[in-house]
C-alpha cells in the first residue's frame, strides 16, 4: 500500500517538472513575444503530448488572447490549470517566465557590451527572421482549424482594414469584434428556436416516428416532411 502510494507521488511529481519543463523550454526557445510562442505551444501540448486537442488549444488561444496580460503567459497558465488544477498553472508560468527573466537579467549586464558588435546584429536579424515565420506559421494553423463562414470572413476583413488603415487601437476593435458576435449569435440563436419552436417539440417528433434526431436533423426532416403534406394536399385540390 505504502509502495503504491510513493509510486504515485513519484508519478505526480514526474508529471509536475515535466509540465514546468516543457513551458521552461518554450520560453527558452521562443523570440518575437507571444504569438510566436504560440506554434511551439501547439507542437508540445497538441502533436507530442496530447495534453489538449486542437479544437480546445483554439478555444484557449481566444479566451488567454481577449483576457488581460500576454497570451503565451496566459495560455500556459490555462494548459496548466486544465492539467492539475492551481498548482499546474503556477508551474506551468513559472516555467515559461523563468527563461525570459533570467536572459533579461543576463543581457542587462552585458547590453553595453554587444551593443555595437557586428556579429551580434547579424544574429538578431536572423532571428526576426524566425519569427516572422513563427507568426505566420501559427496564423495558416488558426485559419485551418476555425470555422468559416461569410460572417466570420467579412468580419476578419473589416478588423484587418481598420487596422491598417485607421489609428484605432486595438483594444476597440477586439471588443467590437467581442460585440458584434454575441449580437450575431443571439440572433441566429433566436432564429433557430423559433423555426424548432413552428415545428414542434423534437421530443413529441421523436415519439411519433420512433427516430432519435439531432436537433438540426430533426428541423431538416420536419420541414420535408411539412413541405411534402402540403405538396399532396395542393395536388389533391
Amino acid at each position: 500500500m505504502s509502495n503504491g502510494k510513493q509510486t504515485a507521488e513519484k508519478h505526480i511529481i514526474k508529471e509536475f517538472l515535466l509540465l514546468f519543463w516543457v513551458f521552461f523550454k518554450i520560453g527558452l526557445f521562443t523570440f518575437g513575444g507571444g504569438y510566436a510562442m504560440l506554434t511551439l505551444i501547439e507542437d508540445e501540448v497538441v502533436d507530442k503530448r496530447h495534453w489538449v486537442s486542437k479544437e480546445d488549444l483554439m478555444n484557449i488561444f481566444a479566451i488567454a488572447e481577449s483576457t488581460p496580460g500576454p497570451i503565451g503567459i496566459n495560455t500556459a497558465t490555462f494548459i496548466g490549470v486544465k492539467r492539475f488544477g492551481i498548482l499546474g498553472g503556477i508551474t506551468a508560468t513559472l516555467g515559461v517566465v523563468i527563461p525570459s527573466f533570467l536572459v533579461i537579467l543576463l543581457v542587462s549586464f552585458i547590453i553595453d557590451l554587444v551593443r555595437d558588435n557586428h556579429w551580434i546584429q547579424v544574429i538578431f536579424m536572423g532571428v526576426r527572421v524566425c519569427v516572422v515565420v513563427l507568426i505566420l506559421k501559427a496564423v495558416l494553423s488558426f485559419f485551418k482549424s476555425i470555422k468559416k463562414n461569410l460572417f466570420s470572413f467579412i468580419l476578419t476583413a473589416a478588423s484587418f482594414l481598420i487596422v491598417f488603415l485607421t489609428n484605432t487601437s486595438i483594444i476597440y476593435v477586439i471588443l467590437g469584434t467581442i460585440f458584434i458576435s454575441i449580437i450575431a449569435v443571439c440572433l441566429i440563436t433566436y432564429r433557430n428556436n423559433h423555426k424548432f419552436h413552428m415545428l414542434g417539440t423534437q421530443e413529441y417528433y421523436s415519439e411519433v416516428t420512433g427516430k432519435k434526431l439531432g436537433k438540426d436533423e430533426y428541423i431538416c426532416e420536419k420541414a420535408c416532411t411539412e413541405n411534402n403534406i402540403k405538396i399532396s394536399r395542393e395536388g389533391e385540390k
